[in-house]
């Protein structure tokens, strides 16, 4: 079995998802290992453009399976819109995308953190999408990350939020003058997000 390894190199805008769907053609599976929703493949196909975010563009290949794996981080909410748009173009999702329930999720705070960092440092700003992609990997590297499978147990996954959102509001209060984040309405939220994404979620391993 041959692979064909895909790497950006200039930063993005190489047009990666346009070889990727082009290889697709011919592939039977096409996995996504890293980054996030900052992602825009933008793929035209039958003279009808597709802008893909998070999921792999060999999704509009009908008999590519795609995988999401556990180096990219999740934003639950552009993954729900973007399956259900596909699917409202007539690009079936179902049984062809499959998620890892290792994959990190992010979360609201990470999404403020980026936007309020890059609003206060003006003179320095990166560019950032203000998608919540570098915080959420900051955590995922500091080990105190938020895992698709963390979902699975209420409490757990509760208290664990409850450790995070303590931090990061001290951060958005203290330093940048936001107001506190609400740990229940959040769980509440992210438990709804995986009640919609459960079907896609495996040990793609």
């Amino acid at each position: 079995m041959s692979v064909k390894v895909v790497v950006g190199a200039q930063w993005g805008d190489e047009g990666k998802g346009k070889i990727i769907d082009l290889l697709s053609e011919e592939a039977d599976i096409v996995a996504r290992y890293q980054g996030g929703a900052n992602a825009g493949h933008t793929v035209v196909v039958d003279g009808e453009k597709y802008i893909l975010h998070l999921i792999p563009s060999g999704i509009l290949h009908e008999r590519t399976v795609c995988v999401i794996g556990n180096g990219v981080v999740v934003d639950p909410a552009a993954l729900i819109e973007e399956i259900d748009w596909l699917e409202s173009k007539g690009v079936s999702v179902s049984g062809r995308l499959f998620i890892s329930h290792r994959a990190h999720l992010i979360m609201p705070y990470h999404k403020l953190l980026d936007s309020a960092k890059e609003s206060r440092d003006a003179a320095h700003r990166i560019g950032t999408t203000g998608r919540g992609i570098g915080p959420a990997y900051v955590d995922k590297f500091n080990r105190t990350g938020i895992r698709i499978v963390d979902l699975l147990d209420r409490e757990k996954f509760a208290a664990k939020l409850r450790r995070n959102v303590e931090e990061k509001n001290e951060i958005l209060r203290k330093i940048y003058d936001h107001e506190a984040l609400d740990v229940e309405s959040i769980v509440d939220e992210y438990l709804e997000f995986d009640r919609k994404i459960d079907a896609y979620v495996k040990d793609v391993s």
